[in-house]
């Protein structure tokens, strides 16, 4: 399921998928692109650091002791893992942060996505019957 997300100043509209994102689960390793891409800094640069001390743990380990490698391993998927469970909510909410809404948030996507995320949207008004 997509939400669509509009950023009220320029119009532009963004679809975010609700749910696992496998872009992030996959692609994130290659010096984090799909993170610069969604202007998640932050973890961009955590992705390049745990690259690098995947790195270096791999090249410290040995034949006869190889728990280096593993251990960079392991937190590389956790780290991957997360990306991929939460990467969609913390674009969705660096979005909001930046004064992106959503583009209907009436619909019924809109209230699963804020439900998912734990975010609130914001009261729609409501109609009063005209007056004779």
């Amino acid at each position: 399921m997509k939400v669509m997300m509009k950023n009220p100043r320029t119009g532009e509209l963004k679809a975010l998928k609700v749910g696992f994102s496998w872009v992030l689960f996959l692609l994130s390793p290659f010096f984090g692109i799909p993170l610069f891409l969604r202007r998640l800094y932050l973890l961009g640069g955590l992705m390049i650091a745990i690259n690098i001390a995947s790195s270096a743990l791999a090249g410290a380990s040995t034949a006869s002791n190889p728990s280096g490698l593993f251990i960079g391993l392991l937190v590389q998927a956790g780290f991957l893992a997360y990306l991929g469970a939460k990467g969609n909510e913390l674009t969705a909410k660096s979005l909001l942060d930046k004064g992106w809404i959503f583009a209907k948030p009436e619909s019924l996507e809109a209230q699963y996505a804020s439900s998912r995320w734990g975010i609130e949207l914001p009261a729609t008004p409501v109609q009063q019957p005209a007056s004779v």
